[in-house]
């Protein structure tokens, strides 16, 4: 009788152990990604401005992450090359292509904000105004983007 309330005993106490809450890892909560913020003015920079950061070039914040100007390309076919970066060309601010460096309109081209050269390339199908947007809202995947007008 002993030795069967003994056993009683331990299986109580190890049944309770299994009722107890159970701790588990942390599991980390998901957060909305949020961009990083472009803290100085940046510029489409190409062989149109002779390379320098003209106030007509100046990309405009959109408010979302987004940074937007109107560029007006007068000879289709032209192979226009271009940057976007600040004043100084800095570190960080200085986005050319990741990849590939051939803009094709309307697709969203991947962009290194740590490059030397890598230039943009876009030859435009007709003479017109067309947008150019930064799109930084992930600043560690920005794009790229030709639109016409």
């Amino acid at each position: 009788m002993k030795k069967s309330a003994a056993l009683l005993i331990v299986l109580a106490l190890g049944l309770t152990g299994c009722s107890s809450p159970q701790v588990t890892p942390h599991q980390p909560t998901s957060v909305p990604y949020l961009a990083k913020k472009i803290d100085r003015p940046m510029y489409l920079r190409g062989d149109f401005s002779l390379w320098d950061a003209e106030s007509i070039y100046q990309l405009q914040p959109q408010g979302d992450g987004r940074y937007h100007v109107r560029a007006r390309f007068m000879n289709p076919g032209k192979v226009y090359e271009f940057k976007i970066a600040d004043e100084k060309w800095s570190e960080g601010y200085n986005c050319g292509y990741r990849f590939q460096g051939k803009l094709k309109l309307g697709q969203p081209l991947p962009v290194d904000c740590n490059t030397v050269y890598n230039y943009l390339s876009f030859a435009p199908d007709k003479k017109g105004w067309y947008s150019i947007t930064l799109d930084y809202r992930d600043s560690s995947n920005p794009t790229v983007l030709v639109q016409r007008d």
